[in-house]
């Protein structure tokens, strides 16, 4: 893809302000720059190393797990989730995981009311550090069934990368693969394409994404950002 345009012009900002305003309208509150983590639920994500394969199958298969009612309270709390450093095997019967990466590179538990969350979120160390050289792209094939289920291209899922720590980037591959599951947009089980860009195009927002992940650029500054952007479903 060519070097991004217009990244700063009004009308690429008034676009995302809609597709921001969208994902609230969807969660049903304002939108926010914080997490508040004085009501809602979370959502803890246990990482051994980070694997994207293990990460993008397990972020959907969670999503597409909960229950109606585990959904509802999830989507209203801005799926906010917390990324720790751990090990799934380490679990004890009392703090059972939803979902376990299959090479146990990671594992979901929850979501937990944000007052009643397990010791573990106070005994494990939050993800830092910074963003490690990533593939510019990854096929990530169908989870399961014969390729023939899924026909056509894959899904192409471009995620911006520039000045992300760690933590960061995971916060928006996550909140990208979680909503797009839960609003139906995007199937636990079909291929995918994950492709890393410094920025992301201004040019893709013409056309109506699958999923758009729109956040403020800096915590200091009223500019938006692109973050991700999911192709839409064939035949759309």
């Amino acid at each position: 893809m060519s070097a991004p345009v217009g990244l700063d012009g009004a009308p690429f900002q008034s676009r995302l302000a809609e597709l921001l305003a969208a994902r609230a309208a969807w969660v049903g509150t304002e939108p926010h720059r914080a997490a508040d983590d004085t009501g809602g639920c979370t959502v803890l994500v246990l990482l051994r190393s980070v694997d994207l394969d293990d990460l993008v199958r397990g972020a959907r298969c969670f999503a597409a797990g909960l229950s109606d009612g585990e959904a509802d309270a999830w989507r209203r709390s801005w799926t906010r989730t917390r990324f720790l450093f751990g090990n799934s095997a380490n679990l004890t019967a009392r703090n059972p995981a939803r979902v376990v990466a299959p090479t146990g590179s990671a594992a979901w538990l929850g979501p937990f009311p944000a007052g009643r969350l397990p010791g573990l979120s106070r005994l494990l160390k939050p993800v830092t550090g910074m963003l490690p050289a990533l593939p510019a792209e990854l096929d990530l094939p169908p989870v399961a069934g014969p390729a023939s289920a899924h026909p056509g291209a894959p899904r192409e899922l471009h995620v911006a990368v520039r000045a992300l720590t760690l933590a960061e980037y995971l916060v928006h591959l996550h909140h990208t693969l979680a909503e797009s599951v839960l609003r139906g947009s995007l199937r636990a089980d079909e291929p995918l394409r994950l492709i890393h860009r410094t920025d992301l195009d201004a040019r893709l927002v013409h056309t109506e994404p699958g999923y758009a992940r729109v956040h403020h650029a800096r915590d200091d500054s009223p500019a938006l950002r692109l973050f991700t952007w999911l192709s839409p479903e064939p035949g759309r």
